[in-house]
């Protein structure tokens, strides 16, 4: 899978429309690119700028419209404090502007050699799906208004009277329904080859959130992730080895005594909840004693919680969405992790990677039009390539980017003037 643009209105910070192409005209083979047909499409995409400006909120489009497109939601949830609350599918952003229009997401992706085009309009303060589309090869494949559902004509004639009584749900998306193998299989049991989308089916494995923001699949921190891996570790008992020789090798070259993490199940599954403990230690060779898991330095723990995922995707191909890979890294490390979706010998099946980052630095492996800068303006987060800019490949973008050419870093002056009065 390949995703070659976004855009998106009235979506958390967004008010008006924004759009995002990761792709550029030409056939050349291209360092950091994909080829297909007359385009390239861009392999690592970074987004800069001060913090609250949007990073995570760009990357976020991306989440959602995924987690929308696979997941069916819960009429209701039950908050931690036992409190039912009505599920949210997405935030609108909150301006007294945007109150009564509509959440409005669009992506384009390509599977295979299959071009895909897919969007989705969320009405009632993002709680209830309004509109939904999508295309194959330029050609719609359905159409869907409130609970309606329209056809392709050689569809619709091969389901006959069937499809006149399907209906979609107001919490989740048709598509959602369709992919659900779960789904009441006298109705759907031949759909999705009928409409011809079943290799949509594997784009659950194919994408890895590193975000801040509610994952698909992560949580909100490393923490999760840490717990995360241990979980996926346990139940895959085929695999087990393997996922913890990869993660133990690495972690060994960040910390040279480390030498393995020790996870054990301890006592049966609970039959209620089916959740199990477990003890979860790091194994050193000159300490006394193991060390719990708590306590590995930030940097450790994010690469156990992550860096398995990020091998997969590389070694089978798909995307991952990493917010702020500067947060726990060295900038050396940080490098070093985002280059290999560079790196054709590495990447040989052209995974993708989509992150924010305060480090500058990172600069140096993009080209002008795989870096974005996001600012915020009169409310509203707007978005611009370096490409945009009157910048040239060869040009120190680092340099102008730090002197604020491009805008995207805070007002350190102002920052300082508060604080001064404030002391």
């Amino acid at each position: 899978m390949l995703i070659t643009r976004i855009k998106a209105s009235n979506f958390y910070g967004i008010k008006d429309p924004i759009e995002v192409s990761f792709t550029e005209g030409g056939e050349k083979e291209k360092i950091g690119y994909a080829n297909k047909g007359k385009e390239r499409i861009s392999l690592i995409s970074g987004f800069y700028g001060a913090n609250a400006s949007g990073k995570s909120t760009v990357l976020n489009i991306i989440d959602t419209i995924i987690r929308i497109m696979l997941a069916r939601q819960q009429e209701f949830v039950l908050a931690p404090n036992g409190i039912k609350q009505e599920t949210i599918i997405c935030l609108p952003n909150y301006h007294k502007s945007m109150v009564s229009k509509p959440i409005v997401m669009e992506m384009d992706f390509i599977i295979i050699e299959d071009k895909y085009n897919y969007s989705i309009s969320i009405i009632n303060e993002g709680k209830e799906i309004a509109e939904e589309v999508l295309y194959k090869n330029n050609k719609k494949i359905f159409s869907r208004k409130n609970h309606s559902i329209s056809f392709e004509k050689n569809v619709k004639a091969k389901m006959g009277t069937l499809a006149k009584n399907i209906v979609a749900p107001k919490k989740s998306s048709f598509l959602s329904v369709v992919l659900d193998e779960s789904s009441d299989i006298s109705v759907f049991a031949n759909l999705k080859e009928e409409v011809g989308i079943s290799e949509l089916k594997q784009i659950k494995n194919q994408i890895c959130f590193i975000t801040d923001k509610r994952s698909v699949q992560m949580g909100q921190n490393n923490i999760n992730g840490l717990m995360a891996f241990a979980v996926n570790y346990l139940n895959d008992t085929k695999n087990q080895d393997e996922k913890l020789g990869a993660v133990n090798s690495i972690v060994k070259y960040f910390e040279p005594s480390f030498e393995s993490l020790i996870i054990k199940k301890e006592g049966d599954n609970n039959p209620v909840n089916k959740s199990f403990a477990f003890t979860y230690e790091a194994k050193y060779s000159n300490f006394y004693k193991n060390l719990g898991t708590m306590e590995l330095s930030a940097g450790t723990r994010e690469l156990i919680a992550y860096i398995g995922d990020v091998l997969k995707i590389i070694k089978s191909g798909g995307i991952i969405i990493y917010d702020e890979t500067s947060k726990y890294y060295h900038p050396d490390m940080e490098m070093a992790i985002l280059n290999l979706f560079k790196d054709k010998d590495i990447n040989k099946h052209n995974a993708q990677i989509f992150f924010s980052s305060h480090n500058h630095e990172t600069f140096d492996l993009l080209q002008n039009d795989q870096a974005h800068i996001l600012e915020k303006k009169d409310n509203n987060i707007v978005v611009a390539k370096v490409s945009d800019y009157d910048v040239k490949e060869r040009d120190n973008v680092k340099r102008i980017y730090r002197l604020g050419s491009l805008g995207g870093i805070p007002n350190t002056i102002d920052f300082n003037r508060i604080i001064n009065n404030l002391l």
